[in-house]
């Protein structure tokens, strides 16, 4: 059976996030919603429909997919939002189609159909649909409340591994409940305690000296966490980051970094994010109501009352900054002298008022990756060109 993944937002908030990535691509605890996917369907080939303003990005980060082909076959459809896991297998399989509070979960295509009738078919499947407790992300504050039930989840599927060092003055709390993956390092007086959920510590990371981490929480692959860090409860930390200080309740893409100290709270972190020494972000307002997010000139009720900040890819914030209560800090920003009152700052910021100049971006960008000994593609350069374009014209 062909699966079909396709995009669907519609009525929520994704951005900065879906600036330049894809629902399928947000990670909750240890997986990503598309390995998810593949976990569920793991013989079956997997085809991805994307905005095509992504496609040729995605279809680099993803060579081994179909993505956007002219003609969609038949098959499974899945809402690359949804929060998918072996046991909704049954109940998508045996619905034409399936939705949660209004929100597409899954529909069958009976036929092959071309790509571009494909967005007609998703809105006449949305009309009649079965209700399914199935979650699904509209807003990208959603994250927040999923993750202790994901990475519980997650901490179910794995394997015992035994081959990590450790300092014998290494403390476990509910060691049962703790997971270290292959070739980890834990360094001397680091506490890692399990009382509230499981700690799931992935390939390659290394924990240094005294550091305290809380479950439910999930460090990703090859990630350093600095000397005396604080990890506090429910935070999901990407592949290849370095962090340090405070961070509660936080989900972290990978290769970014806050390395020192400062408090980092219920927040979203995209990928190659630099966060300076010191600085530190408000999650909850001082009359303890919900949190709104300002979007141009649109707010947006979060419904939360812990909502720090939303900053998008290639973002840098400079030593000391405040950063207030439910801020959005959009994708490559560099922030500086930042006015804390200020709670939203566009795509490509130079500080709260002015542009980057592109090439001096690209520039930073790719220095940025030669430290991770990675490339900016040309895909990638095109992708932040294009949307610097939509800002400046």
């Amino acid at each position: 059976m062909k699966i079909i993944i396709f995009e669907h937002i519609k009525n929520g908030f994704f951005k900065p996030f879906s600036l330049n990535h894809s629902p399928f691509e947000i990670r909750i605890g240890a997986k990503t919603n598309l390995e998810r996917i593949r976990g569920i369907y793991p013989q079956s080939d997997i085809i991805l429909i994307v905005d095509e303003s992504k496609e040729e990005l995605i279809r680099e980060k993803f060579p081994n997919y179909t993505i956007n082909p002219d003609n969609i076959p038949a098959g499974l459809c899945l809402n690359g939002a949804a929060i998918l896991k072996d046991e909704h297998k049954s109940i998508l399989e045996s619905n034409k189609s399936l939705s949660n509070n209004k929100e597409l979960i899954s529909f069958k295509l009976s036929s092959q159909e071309s790509f571009q009738n494909f967005k007609k078919q998703i809105e006449d499947n949305i009309l009649v649909t079965n209700a399914a407790d199935i979650d699904v992300i509209v807003n990208i504050w959603d994250i927040f409340k999923f993750s202790e039930e994901l990475i519980k989840h997650d901490f179910q599927n794995l394997i015992l591994n035994n081959n990590y060092s450790f300092n014998p003055s290494m403390i476990r709390i509910n060691g049962e409940y703790i997971h270290i993956g292959l070739n980890s390092k834990i360094k001397a007086g680091v506490i890692i305690d399990a009382s509230d959920g499981p700690v799931i510590i992935d390939d390659n990371v290394v924990i240094d000296h005294g550091t305290v981490i809380e479950g439910p929480c999930y460090i990703g692959k090859n990630t350093y966490i600095s000397p005396n860090t604080l990890i506090r409860k429910n935070n999901t930390i990407g592949p290849m980051c370095k962090l340090g200080g405070e961070i509660t309740c936080c989900n972290i893409l990978g290769f970014s970094n806050k390395v020192h100290e400062g408090f980092l709270g219920h927040s979203f972190i995209g990928e190659w994010v630099n966060i300076g020494a010191g600085t530190n972000n408000s999650n909850l307002k001082n009359n303890y109501s919900t949190v709104k997010v300002k979007f141009k000139d649109k707010v947006y009720d979060s419904e939360l009352q812990f909502l720090g900040c939303l900053i998008g890819d290639f973002t840098r914030i400079s030593i000391g900054t405040n950063i207030n209560t439910g801020s959005y800090i959009g994708l490559a920003v560099n922030l500086f002298n930042h006015d804390f009152l200020n709670n939203y700052v566009p795509s490509f910021s130079w500080n709260d008022n002015e542009l980057v100049k592109i090439d001096s971006l690209l520039n930073t960008i790719q220095k940025m990756k030669a430290r991770r000994t990675l490339k900016l593609s040309d895909i990638e350069k095109k992708m932040i060109t294009d949307l610097y374009k939509k800002v400046t014209n």
